[in-house]
């Protein structure tokens, strides 16, 4: 049974908007509640909520994110135990992230020192760079949010190996990997996974009807193509040392 083996699994979810009424994520408790059940039902057990960061929008507050955060985590521990559920943040990078990251002023992953760090789909090749060896200098490991999006990847096939040896990090979204944002997506997302340069495929959920919490699948296609170790990595253990609170 496929969705055992996941479970056995224990995936794990770096990626999501379900912390409700913040985002264009989930509108309210019952909803994120709700995503946080298909999540379980797939075969994951752990998520890190993840709300946009923008310097440029407001209405961002850490303390706001983490009471709406414990009055979801009462709420879920009562129905599902053993689900575990954590607070991060994806941060579209612009020059004082590195410094307001440092201040508490917008929120890492969980309390570790990993970061989530987005950037526009046209953004230029120096502008990514830039960003990841910025947060690497301050202390931060940078993961790259829904890397496969961003054209600056599709157009600069070495990229990904300049951000990894800077020390970033590489994540891309199930439904790139499964066709759901077309050919070009589809094509580049595999490259990288037959390539090994993925290290963590998350959901990026938005909803339950056109963005799901649903790894399960994905989990399954990617072993099949790339092999059960490699899938173990980008969907578990790549994400335990986060958990760790630690850089590998």
């Amino acid at each position: 049974n496929s969705t055992t083996e996941a479970i056995f699994l224990k995936i794990i979810d770096i990626h999501t908007h379900i912390l409700p009424g913040v985002d264009d994520g989930a509108v309210d408790m019952q909803e994120a509640c709700q995503l946080v059940r298909m999540a379980r039902q797939d075969g994951t057990r752990v998520l890190f909520l993840t709300p946009h960061y923008r310097s440029d929008h407001g209405g961002y507050s850490p303390r706001r994110l983490q009471n709406i955060f414990l009055q979801l985590q009462e709420q879920v521990a009562r129905e599902m135990p053993d689900m575990q559920l954590y607070l991060g943040t994806e941060i579209r990078f612009d020059s004082d992230v590195p410094e307001k990251v440092l201040q508490g002023e917008v929120l890492p992953m969980g309390s570790s020192n990993y970061v989530l760090l987005e950037f526009s789909r046209q953004a230029l090749k120096l502008q990514i760079l830039t960003g990841v060896s910025e947060m690497v200098r301050y202390g931060f490991t940078p993961i790259i949010a829904h890397a496969e999006r961003c054209e600056t990847f599709c157009i600069f096939p070495d990229l990904v190996d300049e951000v990894r040896k800077l020390g970033g990090r590489i994540q891309i979204n199930a439904d790139s990997i499964m066709g759901a944002n077309g050919f070009v997506v589809k094509r580049l997302s595999h490259k990288l996974l037959k390539a090994r340069k993925v290290h963590f495929v998350a959901s990026d959920t938005h909803d339950g009807a056109n963005r799901p919490p649903l790894l399960n699948k994905c989990f399954l296609r990617v072993r099949k193509k790339y092999g059960e170790e490699y899938a173990a990595q980008v969907f578990y253990e790549n994400a335990c040392s986060i958990l760790q609170k630690k850089s590998e």
